[in-house]
């Protein structure tokens, strides 16, 4: 890592989807990018095979790219699934879509770091869901800057511009635990399903 006070991020982040319906209380996993595997592979097809790169310590406007490369800066804040993305949401600011996406995004960024300290991921949800479906995100860190007396890094988790984790301290016995948002519904993150509605969960990161 080149900067103080840095928190590698999750090698996973995963979207969990936990009740599809009123009739079921079946898990789906809607998306992962990376392997909870605590390491940085080089891969090319995205998602779980993601590569996770160095960041470059500055937070690129929104919409961000959806092309990226697995070398050290080779990615934005911006990590894009294959899919439609032409309509804005609600709590997610104002930026022109980037339209279609035709492969998940070969690399994400690795780490908080400096004042890179927002990591967000778009995708598009199945239009099975319900506006009264459960999700939750789940993310783990696996590196820590413990040079300062006191190592720790804050981390929350935004749905659409909503908050659906208040802030988690990192410290070295928090590495490599899973942390799990509380449930919440489609509706209370104006979340949108099929193609074209540009959904965003966002990581952000505080640094102390």
């Amino acid at each position: 890592m080149d900067s103080d006070n840095s928190l590698n991020r999750a090698v996973m982040c995963c979207l969990l989807l936990l009740g599809i319906s009123t009739y079921s209380n079946a898990q789906e996993l809607l998306w992962t990018v990376g392997l909870d595997d605590n390491g940085w592979p080089a891969g090319w097809d995205g998602g779980a095979d993601a590569s996770f790169v160095q960041e470059n310590g500055e937070i690129s406007p929104l919409p961000g790219s959806p092309f990226s490369t697995s070398e050290p800066r080779g990615a934005d804040n911006d990590y894009y699934f294959a899919g439609e993305y032409t309509t804005l949401i609600p709590g997610n600011g104002e930026y022109e879509p980037i339209g279609l996406v035709d492969y998940d995004e070969e690399a994400a960024e690795r780490a908080f770091a400096a004042g890179d300290l927002d990591l967000r991921y778009h995708f598009n949800l199945p239009d099975t869901l319900e506006p009264t479906s459960l999700l939750s995100v789940t993310f783990d860190a696996n590196n820590l800057d413990t040079r300062p007396a006191d190592p720790r890094f804050g981390v929350e988790v935004y749905f659409n511009g909503v908050l659906v984790q208040p802030e988690i301290l990192i410290r070295p016995p928090q590495l490599d635990v899973d942390f799990k948002t509380p449930q919440f519904t489609l509706e209370s993150v104006n979340a949108e399903v099929g193609p074209g509605a540009d959904n965003i969960v966002s990581l952000r990161g505080t640094s102390y």
